[in-house]
């Protein structure tokens, strides 16, 4: 009962409720029924379409398009900016190496090893000067786990 009280007293205030249901708050099925078939008639019209095609892509696509532009683009990395502080520097190198030790003597040591030493050169290419000394010794120091598990392989180790 209390449902049917909502939906009365909300048709007492939008002007589309009031169109679609009664005072008592049920739906005026005659009245869906006839807005459909008008939708549908006026809907085949191919200039109806043509209009409603335009709208839709004014009114939808381009939105949408200008709010995935400025997501894209707030965001953006500049040359020469730097992107991580000295200690998630310090951080990431840890974890490369970390995970360098852990992938020796695994089956696929040889892929994981040349993985986390792009990535240790890639931290070393962008690290500032002073900190690149630490950044290119972790990256030679996994490509020497690297080709260590490499020549295992070779063997058959």
């Amino acid at each position: 009962m209390a449902d049917r009280t909502q939906r009365a007293a909300a048709a007492r205030r939008s002007p589309v409720v009031r169109l679609l249901y009664d005072t008592e708050g049920d739906l005026r099925a005659r009245r869906v029924i006839l807005i459909i078939a008008a939708v549908i008639g006026v809907a085949t019209d191919p200039n109806v379409l043509a209009a409603g095609a335009v709208i839709i892509f004014l009114a939808i696509k381009l939105p949408l398009l200008a709010l995935v532009w400025w997501l894209m683009t707030r965001h953006q990395e500049r040359p020469g900016d730097q992107a991580w502080t000295g200690r998630e520097r310090r951080e990431i190198l840890e974890y490369l190496e970390r995970q360098a030790r852990e992938s020796v003597g695994r089956t696929d040591a040889v892929s994981r090893l040349s993985y986390l030493s792009r990535e240790a050169w890639h931290v070393a290419d962008t690290a500032p000067d002073e900190e690149r000394a630490q950044a290119v010794s972790v990256a030679v120091a996994i490509a020497g786990l690297r080709a260590q598990a490499q020549a295992a392989s070779r063997r058959g180790d």
